[in-house]
């Protein structure tokens, strides 16, 4: 389910550069690549936290995974995409 979220975030990310370039505004990329970078660190893991239950122990090892999860192969997902889409601009202007 987080690969899915993730993946889906990077289709996100890549139709905001195209319109970002459709409508010719003044946001440059980096600053959405930084944002979503950042929802990677800090929004986007607490959506999948577990429900915690008063009645006993919670174990924070859960928690722990769904971060790494999200750090390395929400920043790895957020450099390809940033990367694919800079490429296949510099390629479009090209020709």
């Amino acid at each position: 389910m987080i690969l899915l979220f993730i993946i889906g975030i990077s289709l996100i990310q890549f139709r905001l550069y195209y319109l970002n370039v459709k409508y010719g505004t003044k946001v440059p990329n980096y600053i959405l690549l930084f944002g979503i970078l950042a929802c990677h660190y800090f929004v986007f893991p607490e959506l999948f936290y577990p429900d915690t239950k008063t009645i006993r122990i919670n174990c924070g090892l859960p928690i722990f995974g769904i971060n790494i999860a999200f750090w390395t192969l929400g920043t790895i997902a957020v450099s390809l995409t940033h990367i694919i889409w800079t490429l296949w601009k510099l390629k479009k202007e090209s020709t």
